[in-house]
């Protein structure tokens, strides 16, 4: 064996090896169980950061696993054309070559987005191969592909068919930057700070006012005389208005209901009514109406009858010259500080704008009733806490916008239609059209409904729910089994890793550096499913130094004198927790608790196997028992680190064929043997304590010396005249107090 294991040479001529001989291809077999995985598709918009390492691994764990136990195991792999963040990226690629996209017809520019499909296709399937994935890459799919293009169109006219599928004038968010409509699951919310103008609504008959109401809510002003005061941060949203609501259970303004005020910035009437969704306690308890430009207000409006108007411009310069006129007008009560939530573009992360717009929407009371009952019907969430979550959005579902004013993607399928289909619309199919449905596929039949989705819990209500739900209605069955959740890969000090921050980690250089066994183990040890994972390089020097601890086991034995087949007590107890860890180990796999396996079978190896077994048996080993144990531990760590353990069990230890179809260890009941297991643990606790012993006789040894030293130091301070005639009574207090605690101590360890 070379002295290391050289992982740039191995894993090139193994992966290699199994895409030669197909080791990766899963087919209909009715003789096997089939077990399915479909690869959640990475957007085609730039290289694959230390996030999809974690989430690829998990599934390729699972998947590894699974053909160890027999399983026929397809690990689909596939991209998504994330339509909205590719149109942004080729847009800004042209920029940067002068080239404006106005300036392109539909035609020219789509040929830009196919060159940059092609590009980062290529070169994430690269990277993919790159991190070790055991994918059947004969069935690489592409959500705009030929066969995922039959399928929106078909499932398109389904629900349009069913009514399920409309066009009509309703709220959306549009995000000025994408120049687009969005769905609510595209809307993120983050904390601002911002201004909240207190405004006047003049009472329009002030006698009515005066004579029904006289608190301070209402505004003295000698210039527009009283009204109400309304809060908002959207002053630019004013003309908009019509009527301010007020809580009826509000005897502040009980009274005012029915009467009407004036809207400050365009001069007309509009009425002062009653609904409950209004916050008696947030602001002035009074809340200005514009159905057009707000989610709550569109609904308010539409309880109350209340005609819409659209707010033609409502950017900055617009906000600017409401604040002025406000001011001129003497309707601008107060501006105050406030720190809120602000709805933003997942894309952009420019500040959405809620407005009326005719879009082509997705009935959802109907899809979403089945995927509720979903959790009572076989689907299993993985962790359990995420039902809530997944429930809560459910439950408070709003119709799907599924139209996007962008020129790539899915064009919607009707004719001299312009927009195009909302990306999570093909990326909702993806269980099921990978698998040839609409086609009823032997494929289909056998592999589907597949058995695991793994993705990042960031994405439950974009993707998770649709699936669900789509799957139910198109194929009359769960699109998975069950649906595991995993953490967000942050840095070492627990951050979101960012270009800001510069803590982003690149998996490939990773890999480059310290091979993907490294990689793959430092991913995944210690981690849990239900907490984002902290990642930093010296996890993978730490998975790098365990590879070379298994590697110099592997040269050890195999310079190891054959032949001696007695079973002595350290033998009898290795084996015994041999049995243990991989009774362990499979629990831990089938749960999909590849953290704490990690970290045991690490554990096993190094200190069970290394630190006691070969040093306690330096003179008399069992090479049978060794052999044993070395080749059971690779198989059970394979699904983990393939790489090494494959470059070991088959081609050191000579064993020949592939750990892709080895089978997975089981446990061997003649091996236990309970009572020399527990001999030997006492044993080990006797050597433990004697150490220990030894440790502390040798610590105070030292001490002694190092006391004794000061002891001297202190007496021939204490005996100088000089010190005694010069030296601060506090000084030579504290010296007498050293020496008489230094004697004390001296005593206690010698006695």
């Amino acid at each position: 064996m070379e002295k290391n294991f050289d992982f740039k040479t191995a894993e090139a001529q193994i992966y290699k090896k199994w895409l030669d001989t197909d080791a990766f291809r899963a087919n209909v077999n009715p003789n096997k169980k089939p077990y399915t995985i479909i690869l959640p598709p990475p957007n085609i918009t730039a290289r694959l950061h230390i996030g999809h390492g974690f989430c690829f691994t998990i599934p390729d764990i699972i998947t590894r696993f699974k053909r160890m136990q027999g399983f026929e195991a397809l690990y689909l792999p596939g991209t998504d054309h994330a339509a909205v963040a590719t149109e942004a990226k080729v847009t800004e690629e042209l920029r940067k070559q002068g080239i404006e996209k106005s300036s392109l017809t539909r035609e020219q520019f789509m040929k830009h987005i196919e060159a940059w499909y092609k590009t980062y296709s290529e070169q994430i399937i690269g990277q993919l191969k790159r991190m070790g994935l055991a994918c059947d890459w004969s069935r690489f799919a592409f959500t705009m592909d030929e066969h995922s293009t039959r399928a929106v169109k078909e499932v398109f006219k389904r629900l349009h068919e069913k009514g399920l599928i409309y066009r009509g004038e309703r709220m959306i968010n549009f995000c000025p930057g994408c120049k687009s409509a969005l769905s609510d699951a595209e809307v993120e919310y983050k904390t601002e700070n911002r201004t909240m103008y207190h405004v006047c609504y003049p009472a329009a008959d002030e006698s009515v006012l005066r004579k029904k109401y006289a608190e301070p809510f209402l505004k003295q002003n000698t210039s527009v005389g009283i009204g109400i005061v309304v809060a908002t941060v959207r002053p630019e949203t004013i003309p908009g208005d019509v009527a301010v609501a007020v809580n009826p259970k509000d005897k502040r303004y009980a009274k005012l209901i029915g009467t009407m005020v004036i809207n400050p910035l365009t001069g007309t009437q509009i009425p002062v009514i009653a609904d409950d969704y209004v916050d008696m306690k947030f602001g002035t308890g009074a809340l200005k109406i514009t159905p057009a430009h707000d989610f709550a207000d569109y609904d308010i409006g539409l309880r109350h009858n209340l005609k819409p108007i659209v707010v033609a411009d409502l950017d900055a310069a617009a906000r600017t010259r409401a604040i002025e006129t406000l001011r001129k007008n003497g309707t601008l009560v107060s501006e105050k500080k406030y720190t809120g939530n602000v709805g933003v573009c997942y894309r952009c992360f420019q500040p959405v704008e809620p407005t009326i717009s005719k879009q082509w929407f997705v009935a959802m009371k109907e899809l979403a009733k089945p995927a509720i009952e979903a959790l009572n019907n076989g689907l299993a969430i993985v962790p359990k806490k995420f039902e809530k979550i997944y429930l809560h959005w459910l439950n408070n579902i709003r119709d799907w916008c599924i139209s996007r004013q962008i020129l790539s993607g899915h064009r919607v399928p009707v004719d001299g239609e312009t927009d195009t289909l909302d990306t999570w619309f093909s990326s909702a199919l993806w269980p099921f059209c990978t698998l040839g449905w609409p086609d009823d596929t032997p494929d289909f039949r056998y592999f589907y409904p597949t058995q695991t989705m793994v993705t990042a819990y960031e994405i439950i209500f974009f993707w998770v729910i649709r699936m669900v739900f789509s799957g139910i209605e198109f194929t009359g069955k769960l699109p998975f089994e069950r649906v595991l959740f995993h953490g967000l890969v942050r840095d070492g000090q627990g951050r979101k890793m960012s270009k800001s921050l510069g803590n982003g980690i690149d998996p490939i250089q990773v890999i480059d550096e310290f091979g993907v066994d490294a990689f793959r183990f430092s991913i995944i040890v210690g981690t849990k499913l239900d907490r984002d994972p902290r990642y930093s390089i010296e996890k993978a020097t730490l998975a790098r130094n365990f590879i070379n601890k298994i590697w110099n086991a592997t040269k050890f034995y195999l310079n190891m004198p054959k032949g001696d087949t007695e079973l002595r007590p350290a033998d009898k107890w290795l084996l015994t927790k041999l049995n243990g860890i991989i009774k362990s180990t499979t629990r831990r796999y089938e749960k999909f608790d590849f953290g704490v396996a990690a970290n045991d079978l690490q554990r096993f190896f190094w200190h069970d196997f290394c630190d006691w077994y070969i040093e306690e048996s330096k003179h008399t080993r069992n090479a049978a028992v060794f052999g044993h144990v070395l080749t059971t531990f690779l198989r059970l760590i394979s699904p983990i680190m393939p790489f090494v353990t494959e470059q070991i069990y088959c081609t050191e230890l000579g064993l020949g064929g592939t750990l892709l179809t080895a089978e997975f260890p089981k446990e061997d009941k003649k091996n236990n043997y309970p009572k020399e297991a527990k001999q030997f643990e006492a044993h080990i606790a006797q050597v433990i304590q004697s150490r220990n012993a030894k440790e502390q006789a040798e610590n105070a040894a030292k001490q002694i010396v190092h006391l004794e030293k000061e002891i001297a130091r202190c007496k021939n301070m204490l005996a100088n005249p000089g010190f005694v005639k010069n030296a601060p009574k506090n000084l030579q207090d504290l010296e007498k107090q050293k020496l008489k605690e230094y004697t004390e101590a001296l005593w206690k360890l010698k006695n």
